[in-house]
């Protein structure tokens, strides 16, 4: 597909209609954004901008594109030679990561939850965000079946971010994998047998 010169207007552009549940022009704006995987604002500006209830769709349909668009995003994680990540833009990206991860575990469809649970708990371990975490937390007390097995199994892969849901680990309602998992995070021994 032959895009304009500049991607990052072409994605503002598509964005719109996008969001007014275009599926074709979803489709389009993420393979523009994976054909630019190195372009911060690209990602970090407009990608997280989609409405989850339309990128979760597109990310389901397209698994290997899922894949590599979320691994991207993570990448951007500490910005690039240009950008610094601003807090804001953090509280962004780890929102709409926890939108594509309760889409995915609604479906069920636990390849891209478990994608898009790595790249938001990169970001969210990295920034700890307020308010992404108050929108996550009462999720993951939700979580049960193989749902809760995947974030679990995320969690232990992310003790920075598990840490910052460390209360979980003392809700007798959340998931016992879940709580596990919390509670891992936050053992200081863990450290030492890194």
């Amino acid at each position: 597909m032959d895009y304009p010169q500049d991607p990052l207007q072409t994605a503002r552009t598509w964005l719109e209609a996008a969001n007014h549940g275009d599926p074709a022009v979803t489709d389009a704006l993420l393979t523009l954004a994976s054909d630019h995987k190195q372009d911060y604002e690209l990602y970090v500006g407009v990608l997280t901008l989609l409405a989850t209830e339309h990128a979760g769709p597109a990310l389901e349909r397209d698994p290997l594109h899922a894949q590599n668009l979320l691994r991207a995003l993570a990448e951007h994680v500490d910005g690039d030679d240009t950008h610094r990540v601003q807090f804001g833009e953090a509280a962004v990206v780890v929102t709409w990561l926890h939108g594509v991860c309760a889409y995915a575990a609604s479906q069920p469809n636990w390849d891209l939850l478990e994608e898009a649970a790595h790249a938001m708990c990169t970001w969210d371990g990295a920034w700890d965000q307020w308010n992404a975490r108050d929108r996550i937390r009462p999720w993951l007390l939700s979580l049960e079946g193989d749902a809760a097995a995947v974030m679990a199994s995320v969690l232990r892969d992310h003790a920075d971010s598990a840490r910052h849901f460390s209360s979980v680990a003392d809700e007798r309602t959340a998931d016992p994998r879940i709580r596990q998992a919390v509670r891992e995070s936050a053992d200081p021994r863990r450290d030492q047998h890194l």
